[in-house]
């Protein structure tokens, strides 16, 4: 009689390494200087159970980012962005990994809680490689573009956004959409390239 396979138990899942180390930045509002100056390292994380620690104790999209009326505070400051990068890679387009490479992007107005959900989809989707089972993918971000109106942009950067390598950026695309549509149940915006040269 063959024996029942056992779940395996919370601790050994949370210590699951993931393929490859991450790290969160968050991109500050108004500490002047340039972009490398308002640009902070939160966390690095290598394992199922580090990120989710790290990711529980940061805010969400919608609890910081402009709602109609405010925008809010993370602790003592205001949040632009988040970005979740492969560690060593910096969220800018001047890093020697991103230079060459490109992003599929959605900018929109949306229900700010339909606006977590597609970040957490996308970053699962990003950490656990079932977007990118290679090592073309850079690193995702969810930026605050609001002024008057609620305008959320999400990104999804990597390696190469040659034309020469169109075929490969736009398989990450269709499995980004469809990491997002089993994700969250209903149709998911329409991503538009941009490349970073």
């Amino acid at each position: 009689m063959a024996s029942e396979a056992a779940a395996p138990e919370a601790s050994a899942v949370a210590a699951r390494p993931l393929n490859s180390p991450w790290s969160i930045w968050e991109h500050r509002e108004n500490t002047g200087g340039g972009w490398d100056a308002n640009m902070f390292k939160l966390c690095d994380f290598e394992s199922v159970g580090e990120f989710w620690g790290y990711w529980n104790s940061i805010p969400k999209p919608s609890e910081i980012f402009f709602d109609g009326n405010s925008n809010k505070r993370f602790v003592d400051r205001k949040v632009s962005s988040f970005s979740i990068f492969k560690k060593g890679i910096k969220p800018e387009w001047e890093d020697e990994a991103n230079k060459r490479g490109g992003e599929w992007f959605c900018r929109k107005r949306m229900d700010p809680a339909a606006l977590d959900e597609l970040w957490l989809h996308l970053v699962l989707g990003m950490i656990g490689e079932t977007i990118d089972a290679g090592d073309e993918i850079t690193g995702v971000r969810v930026v605050d573009k609001s002024k008057r109106d609620i305008i959320y942009r999400i990104e999804l950067w990597f390696r190469n956004g040659s034309k020469d390598a169109a075929p490969a950026y736009h398989e990450l695309r269709d499995r980004m959409q469809a990491c997002l549509e089993a994700g969250s149940g209903r149709g998911v915006p329409q991503f538009q390239f941009r490349p970073h040269f």
